[in-house]
């Protein structure tokens, strides 16, 4: 081993160095070419990688399109929703005015209808105090009729027995005169004299 290290590197391995230092100084103008292909070729891969990261922008940007596609149909129904609401609401409040409107009139129809019955009560009270006032009258005219129809069948009575017994009177002063002759009969009784 001595021998080895005392005369040097073997023969083959002096061959090889000498192939490789003249390869290197042969590869000397190809260095650039390689250096140039790595670069390329590290180009190429962050151009894959710039593709692959388009596509996923590619498909995050159609993801996000669909979605805003989508929001914008949630949106179209949400605003025909909303008209739907607010056509709602109008027809709600329009039946509120109506029915305020309609309560408005009955209140004051209500009113003038209490009104009018107070009116009818009061003329009812006056009717029935009239009415009072008047059998209250009617009763002391019966009453006044029945003391002035006594009075006068009383007074009549009496006329009716004076001439009875004026009549009696007469007649006993006709019996007791002598009787008439034919011509004074007839001419007592209407006839031709």
């Amino acid at each position: 081993m001595s021998a080895l290290s005392a005369s040097g590197p073997p023969e083959w391995q002096n061959t090889i160095r000498a192939r490789l230092l003249s390869a290197q100084h042969a590869g000397e103008p190809l260095r650039d070419v390689i250096e140039q292909c790595e670069l390329l070729s590290s180009l190429d891969s962050q151009i894959n990688q710039l593709r692959s990261e388009m596509q996923t922008l590619y498909r995050t940007q159609a993801a996000a399109q669909n979605k805003q596609l989508a929001m914008a149909d949630a949106l179209r129904d949400r605003d025909e929703e909303v008209r739907g609401l607010r056509e709602e609401v109008r027809e709600l409040r329009d039946a509120r005015d109506s029915g305020a409107r309609r309560e408005r009139n009955l209140e004051e129809r209500y009113k003038m209808r209490e009104e009018d019955v107070k009116i009818l009560h009061d003329e009812i009270l006056a009717y029935q105090i009239e009415i009072s006032g008047l059998g209250q009258r009617n009763s002391a005219l019966q009453a006044d009729n029945a003391s002035l129809l006594q009075r006068w069948l009383d007074k009549m009575n009496l006329t009716a027995e004076e001439m009875n017994s004026e009549f009696e009177r007469e007649s006993s002063t006709l019996r007791a005169t002598p009787s008439p002759t034919k011509d004074e009969g007839d001419f007592r009784a209407g006839g031709k004299a």
